[in-house]
């Protein structure tokens, strides 16, 4: 099973995965899914409140056995989306980015909370999905809780966002 990506307007995703998912055959499509982070969101009152946003707005990932016959099926959706290929061939995830996008997000394709704090100029990241991958974290704003880390997809860079908690908090927000 390979991956693949899917480009629609942002904000169309969750329609697009329902659509795909009842029109083609299951041969064709195993899967159509998206990435979504938690993050935490300062509501009114100052309050924190975890929420969940889509990691790559207006990207579908698809997974199929054999790309030629999921290209094909596509067709129909052609004034629709936008698939990202060139001629004769979808723009697979690389295997890399797969297994980075796996790891990162596990089998809900939800990037969950890191908590952690910075010391000196240092990013420590003691729990989550990021824990390990300080290095990698380009810009992190722990008083507004997020991190951005700049990863590929389909071979295009791009900059996802990650949600950050502070130690204390880990009780709180892995409740739900």
């Amino acid at each position: 099973m390979s991956w693949y990506v899917l480009y629609c307007r942002p904000g169309q995703e969750t329609e697009i995965i329902e659509s795909l998912k009842q029109r083609l055959p299951k041969d064709a499509l195993s899967e159509a899914f998206l990435f979504q982070c938690e993050r935490l969101w300062r509501a009114g009152g100052g309050n924190w409140k975890l929420i969940r946003k889509e990691m790559f707005p207006g990207y579908v990932f698809l997974e199929s056995e054999d790309s030629e016959y999921l290209s094909e099926k596509l067709e129909a959706y052609r004034g629709i989306v936008r698939v990202m290929e060139e001629p004769g061939y979808l723009i697979p995830v690389y295997r890399e980015e797969e297994e980075r996008l796996r790891r990162l997000c596990g089998p809900e394709h939800i990037l969950r909370l890191s908590y952690g704090y910075r010391e000196n100029g240092v990013n420590h990241v003691v729990e989550g999905p990021l824990k390990g991958m300080e290095r990698q974290i380009v810009k992190a704003d722990w008083h507004r809780r997020f991190a951005q880390i700049e990863t590929a997809v389909g071979g295009k860079r791009t900059v996802i966002w990650a949600g950050l908690g502070l130690p204390g908090e880990m009780e709180r927000w892995k409740a739900g």
